[in-house]
């Protein structure tokens, strides 16, 4: 479901309304999860509107109350996979500091595991992932959840490391953030083995950038 979204179709592609009460946002989690259940089982084949209808219980004027089409609704998805990051990341910072890199090793295993397991459950959305990455009026979309997760990875390595500097907390996180997806979306297009490999390969990368700066014997 790759698509140039162009200038034109940007204000199409956004919510129709925002639910106000308790009733209408549960309405709203009901398309939402019923689109990501559907495009869990189909795929790279997009559900239709009719089908998110269908497997809400609801009618397809009532999905339509809300969302324009099916494509917003996907973008919608979008956005809450994108926000559900900052959270993951947010628990490193929560804990005690690593004291030597073993230790910290084991962080990131932890933070794999859980990054892992959003990219695998929701594989089926990355192609809309692209899409927002590669245009310019849906870009910002991403900026937001992006410039989060870098000053969150900043955070958790001067966490480690309080005497870090916070420009090079920042590029390090820049690096893990761009690095990471970057090879998920490679992982994601080949077999769940080769996904794994590349994983490995990731965590090998990321321990080779940071471990210098992080003082840990």
């Amino acid at each position: 479901m790759k698509r140039n979204f162009s200038r034109e179709t940007r204000i199409a592609l956004e919510p129709r309304k925002q639910p106000r009460q308790e009733r209408s946002s549960k309405v709203v989690d009901r398309i939402l999860d019923a689109a990501l259940t559907l495009t869990r089982e189909q795929g790279t084949k997009a559900p239709t509107t009719l089908a998110i209808a269908q497997h809400a219980g609801l009618s397809v004027g009532s999905v339509y109350q809300y969302f324009p089409n099916k494509e917003a609704i996907l973008l919608d998805l979008a956005r809450r996979w994108l926000s559900s990051f900052p959270e993951v990341i947010a628990r490193r910072i929560e804990v005690a500091p690593p004291t030597n890199r073993e230790e910290f090793r084991q962080e990131v295993r932890k933070l794999f595991i859980d990054t892992s397991k959003l990219y695998l459950d929701n594989a089926s959305l990355m192609p809309v992932i692209e899409a927002i990455s590669g245009n310019a009026d849906l870009r910002p979309i991403q900026n937001e959840y992006d410039d989060q997760i870098v000053a969150l990875y900043a955070a958790w390595l001067q966490h480690v490391n309080p005497a870090l500097e916070d420009k090079v907390a920042s590029r390090l996180g820049l690096l893990m953030m761009e690095v990471g997806h970057a090879c998920r979306l490679v992982g994601l297009k080949r077999d769940r083995k080769t996904y794994d490999l590349i994983e490995d390969d990731v965590e090998v990368m990321w321990l080779a950038l940071v471990n210098p700066y992080l003082n840990l014997d």
